[in-house]
């Protein structure tokens, strides 16, 4: 008993205190070009992306806010324009890859290349660093982002090279299909074809002459009775169901106005060498439409002859009707004539007819602006075959027919080209042509009319 309490009376010994050891600071590895104070204040700042090769950064991203620092191994960035890729760019340690901005029709996507080290500096997280650390991570964005967009500049020149010898190579081949209408059949037939009433030819070249108004050339075929006739029996028809009978050919004019009137005219007689069939009334509506087009595209450049750029729109597609005639005489035949170039096709039938030189060329060349920009198109046709092709697209928006991706490659070009600063033919039409096309209603075929006012109500 004694023994406990000699215990009891003895101090407690206490346990000697840990040792504390001082706490480690997070320090990553030396980067060129970074102070190590600025490289630990981003290290500190925000969590650390450890990346296997083929992980994405991030994926099909419209925009980024972030700042991305690599640390370590490599980050390639795509940008998809429409879905397809560019070619890459590739971001390597001690870059810093900047907030990318929204773009129609891009997305961004960002993979490592390498095992790699990155740390994302969010909007949030910038907005705590230190104004000296920002200041860095601004530094080292600007500098990548000089070195991205040169790499961007040759890529884009690498492009545009490669871009003109695929649009020599398929006009060089163009040019040896279309030996394909040189055969004695395809010039046979089109020498019995009929030919359009000799004064379309007249008039065409009249209207090439800047110094002769549309108004001068219907008054001088007024007079021929089997003109006037023709119009009152067309402005008389359903198409346009006017209340009261027009009856003189000057009151045509009046309600309709030249313009309209000349269109008819030649509109009328390329329906006079073409049979009306199902297939080819399909083609003489479109090309009343994109004739419509053409001129209201023209009259709002001002610089160009807005009546040739209808004539054209009326004439530009009368080789698919030739191919459509050719099938109905020699059945045996279709798949040859299938083959054969429509534009090149019309082309020489118009030259036969006597149509003036720069008329034919333009409907052979309307193609080309699907696959050239605009300073690759012959310079002397190339008004008129851009005024063409837009025609087609803003045909495409008035209609809601999905439009041919080949016909928007170069269309910001094509629109530039002709002195219109719109970025999409939607703006070109809804502010420039529709409401032209809406003052003038009253004086279009009834069925161009309810295409009108439907495109209207979609807006």
């Amino acid at each position: 008993m004694g023994f406990f309490k000699s215990l009891a009376s003895l101090p407690a010994v206490k346990p000697p205190a840990p040792t504390l050891k001082p706490q480690a600071v997070s320090r990553p590895t030396v980067i060129e070009g970074w102070s190590e104070s600025e490289l630990v204040a981003v290290y500190n700042a925000a969590p650390v992306r450890h990346l296997r090769r083929g992980e994405p950064l991030f994926a099909e991203a419209p925009q980024t806010d972030s700042f991305f620092v690599l640390l370590e191994g490599g980050i390639e960035v795509i940008v998809k324009w429409n879905g397809y890729p560019g070619r890459p760019g590739i971001f390597c340690r001690g870059d810093c890859i900047a907030p990318l901005p929204s773009a129609q029709g891009l997305l961004y996507c960002a993979t490592a290349i390498d095992s790699s080290t990155v740390i994302e500096l969010t909007p949030t997280v910038m907005s705590h660093l230190p104004d000296k650390t920002q200041l860095a991570v601004f530094r080292f964005a600007v500098g990548s982002t000089s070195k991205i967009n040169a790499y961007i500049r040759s890529v884009n020149g690498e492009i545009n090279s490669k871009n003109a010898l695929l649009g020599d190579y398929i006009v060089k081949r163009t040019a040896e299909l279309s030996t394909s209408t040189e055969s004695q059949f395809v010039q046979n037939f089109l020498k019995n074809i009929p030919r359009m009433p000799t004064y379309v030819g007249d008039l065409a070249v009249k209207l090439l002459d800047d110094g002769v108004s549309v108004k001068e050339v219907v008054e001088e075929i007024k007079c021929d009775p089997s003109i006037a006739t023709t119009i009152l029996k067309v402005v008389n028809s359903a198409q346009y169901s006017f209340q009261k009978k027009i009856e003189s050919f000057y009151h045509a004019c009046m309600i309709l106005g030249f313009n309209n009137i000349y269109n008819l005219i030649i509109r009328d007689a390329v329906q006079s060498a073409m049979p009306v069939t199902a297939e080819t009334r399909r083609i003489h509506d479109h090309s009343f439409l994109q004739s419509i087009l053409c001129y209201e595209i023209a009259s709002a450049v001002k610089e160009a002859p807005a009546q040739t750029a209808s004539t054209i729109g009326l004439l530009h597609d009368i080789g698919k009707g030739v191919k459509i005639l050719m099938k109905v005489a020699e059945p045996a035949k279709a798949d040859y004539v299938d083959s054969l170039p429509a534009a090149k096709l019309g082309a020489d039938l118009l030259t036969l007819w006597g149509l003036p030189e720069r008329i034919c060329k333009v409907v052979e060349l309307q193609e080309q602006p699907e696959f050239k920009p605009p300073d690759s198109i012959p310079l002397e046709y190339r008004r008129e075959v851009i005024t063409l092709h837009i025609a087609h697209i803003l045909e495409s928006l008035l209609t809601g027919d999905p439009i041919e991706p080949t016909f928007t490659i170069y269309a910001q070009e094509h629109m530039r080209a002709l002195g219109f600063s719109y970025s999409h033919p939607f703006e070109l039409l809804h502010e420039r042509v529709m409401p032209s096309l809406m003052r003038n209603k009253l004086r279009l075929p009834e069925e161009i009319q309810n295409l009108i006012m439907k495109a209207a109500e979609k807006k």
